[in-house]
């Protein structure tokens, strides 16, 4: 029995010892299989997953185009050739350097704009570890600086080593920047717009130039000329401060933006659908390479329709070119004016113009002049400022008051700008432009009784009524943003208070505060819409591009005219001031009298007195609208720093004239049309450096 259960226990172990061995043996073949995968075939295996791979590259599309409100296109987009660099995403710094040498040979790139900066990132790229090591090595860094390795080093690189570069070498600087600033995968431009000479050339080289290619690519072309080019705004790189935001927005570094006025404002929509292309390429073994490309099509951003008249625009700038150049005698340093035409009851610009031209130099169009530039007006906020006496009560259309100079204690002494007018009710004192009837009206609200050289009110008081009269100019756009679709409008200067007392008189006259000349559009636009006052647009649709290539496609977005408010006055005292306006140019004393009365104008003129490094000069200024009954047009015309004449000589009319000529065109051209004149068309040049 119990050799029985012993050779039992022999039998179980001699199977477990069996079990034990071939489970040994099993395990010993799988590690000798891996090891032989690994050590033996690895290469092998590792060789043909190499050959293996996707790349997707987003190639760029181009941007909506602009018409003007009759369909003429006014911005369009330029065909040229453009060289790209596509980072794989495994190439060395080095291999980048010599791709950037041999492409230098056939291309000349713009380094105006070439940065300290790419400077240094070029001379660490061409050190060896250990001379790079070396730069930060005798540097001692606090535990509290966070600042990376790469960052030190390229901080620790010296104006002196990066100071004898030659031209030759900024070349391959340039280019090697432009290379680094790509996201793997995607075409980054080296160069933009390649010339005939260098797109042959290179061409023929592109079989040793490593991811270097020639692409399709467009720039803008501007069809009238230099003609509210700057109103366009640019397309360029995406600017430093913002690169955030657009990363976000889905875009890449190196992606074309626009960065200023329309371009900017209506990115969204000007921008295109990107083309995506995908090459998958494929090989088994040692066997020849294949190649799939699969590509999306990309498709063009959509276009704006503007509110501008070009044939009408283009009327407009000679116009303010010719007044300006036959004028230059008058003005103290500078030569400028600047005009905006609209319609008061859309808002829509119609054109707006402005001209300036420095001493000895050749003049220039600047219409961004009209709502970045801002000047005390003068008298032409007189409309305002009678508004605010009528709802304040303290007079109304036939109040009578003695315009005769006025004295105060302190010898502060203020009259109308050229003689005492006398009694007058408001349809004269608007027409004579007397400021003693603005003066009556604040000193009314100030509740205070002239009376000669009598102690004016209290500054506290002059503080109480600007804030109410602010009331009421900012029912008119004055003081604020008017709302046009552009980026970076002024306001101007804007007083939170009285220096003096006797600067709220200077204010009701249009002494102190500052506008733009759009600003002062918008003002006279209120009073001829009965009070309403519009938001001024440049864009009234956008629409998609049509795929055919001809006329507009369909409308994606309306902007519709947007009322921003009705001011807060009765419509008879509004109807006051219109006809106060009218008389302004009807009467046989009214400071407008030459406007021919064929034209149906209301308007009011101004003459601000201002200082220009040290010397007096006036401000002239002109709004108006027309026809007086029905207005179609409303428009500001600004022409700052004018010689003072003599005492006793009448005023130069140069902004009056400009407002004639203004209105005559804009009625010649209801009666016939032959559109905009033609002219050479400007192609956009894109700094790829810009703003980086």
């Amino acid at each position: 029995m119990g050799e029985s259960k012993s050779n039992k226990k022999h039998h179980v172990s001699l199977r477990l010892n069996i079990l034990f061995l071939a489970v040994f043996l099993l395990f010993s073949a799988l590690i000798l299989r891996l090891g032989l995968v690994q050590i033996v075939n690895g290469e092998e295996y590792e060789e043909e997953l190499k050959h293996v791979s996707n790349q997707t590259a987003l190639i760029d599309a181009p941007r909506g185009i602009f018409t003007d409100r009759y369909g003429y296109p006014v911005v369009e987009n330029s065909l040229e050739l453009s060289v790209t660099y596509t980072n794989p995403g495994n190439q060395s710094g080095g291999d980048m350097i010599e791709i950037a040498e041999e492409v230098a040979k056939f291309i000349t790139v713009d380094t105006e704009n070439l940065r300290d900066r790419d400077k240094r990132e070029y001379y660490y790229t061409k050190l060896e570890p250990q001379e790079r090591r070396a730069l930060i090595e005798d540097i001692e860094y606090s535990d509290e600086d966070e600042t990376t390795e790469y960052q030190r080093m390229i901080d620790a690189i010296s104006d002196e080593m990066i100071a004898n570069y030659s031209e030759e070498e900024e070349q391959v600087i340039a280019i090697f920047s432009h290379m680094l600033r790509g996201t793997n995968g995607s075409p980054q431009r080296i160069k933009q717009g390649l010339t005939d000479e260098e797109a042959p050339k290179l061409a023929e080289h592109l079989d040793r130039l490593p991811n270097i290619n020639i692409q399709r690519d467009s720039v803008r072309e501007y069809v009238y000329g230099d003609t509210l080019k700057n109103i366009y705004g640019r397309v360029g790189s995406i600017q430093t401060e913002s690169v955030d935001d657009y990363l976000a927005r889905g875009y890449m570094r190196s992606d074309l933006v626009g960065n200023s006025f329309l371009e900017k404002q209506y990115e969204d929509v000007l921008r295109g659908q990107k083309a995506e292309v995908v090459r998958t390429n494929t090989r088994e073994g040692s066997g020849p390479m294949e190649q799939l490309i699969e590509e999306t099509p990309g498709s063009r951003g959509n276009d704006l329709v503007l509110s501008i008249d070009m044939e009408y625009q283009q009327i407009l700038d000679d116009i303010v070119e010719r007044q300006v150049l036959q004028n230059q005698g008058i003005f103290v340093q500078d030569a400028s004016s600047y005009a905006v035409v609209m319609d008061p009851k859309t808002g829509d610009i119609l054109a707006m113009s402005g001209f300036q031209k420095e001493r000895g130099e050749e003049g220039f169009s600047n219409p961004t002049g009209v709502f970045q530039n801002a000047y005390m007006p003068g008298s032409v906020v007189k409309g305002a400022s009678v508004l605010a006496g009528l709802e304040e009560g303290v007079i109304t259309p036939s109040t009578v008051i003695h315009d005769r100079r006025l004295e105060f204690s302190d010898g502060t002494r203020k009259a109308s700008l050229s003689t005492t007018i006398g009694h007058v009710a408001l349809r004269e004192a608007m027409a004579r432009s007397s400021n003693v009837y603005m003066f009556e009206i604040a000193m009314r609200m100030a509740d205070f009784n002239y009376s000669p050289r009598a102690s004016i009110f209290s500054h506290t008081k002059a503080n109480e009524v600007l804030d109410q009269v602010k009331y009421y100019f900012h029912q008119f756009g004055l003081g604020g943003e008017t709302g046009i679709d552009l980026p970076n409008e002024a306001t101007g200067f804007a007083s939170e208070g009285v220096q003096e007392s006797g600067n709220l008189l200077d204010f009701m006259i249009g002494q102190y505060d500052t506008y733009t000349t759009l600003q002062l559009a918008q003002y006279v636009s209120t009073i001829a819409n009965d009070g309403v006052r519009m938001r001024p647009r440049l864009v009234t649709e956008i629409v998609e591009a049509n795929p055919n290539g001809d006329g507009a496609g369909a409308v994606v977005r309306t902007n519709t005219p947007e009322v921003l408010n009705t001011v807060d006055m009765s419509q008879s005292d509004i109807a006051a001031v219109q006809d106060s306006f009218r008389a302004v140019v009807t009467n046989t004393n009214g400071t407008a009298r030459g406007v021919p009365n064929n034209l149906n104008i209301a308007a009011k003129t101004g003459t601000a007195q201002s200082f220009l490094n040290g010397r007096p000069t006036n401000n002239l200024s002109f709004v108006g609208y027309a026809p007086y009954d029905d207005p179609e047009i409303a428009f500001a015309i600004m022409t700052p720093d004018t010689n003072v004449p003599p005492s006793g000589t009448p005023g130069n009319k140069i902004s009056e004239n400009i407002a004639i000529d203004l209105t005559e065109a804009y009625y010649d051209l209801q009666d016939e049309r032959d559109g905009p004149e033609q002219v050479d068309s400007v192609v956009e040049e894109v700094d790829l450096f810009e703003e980086q």
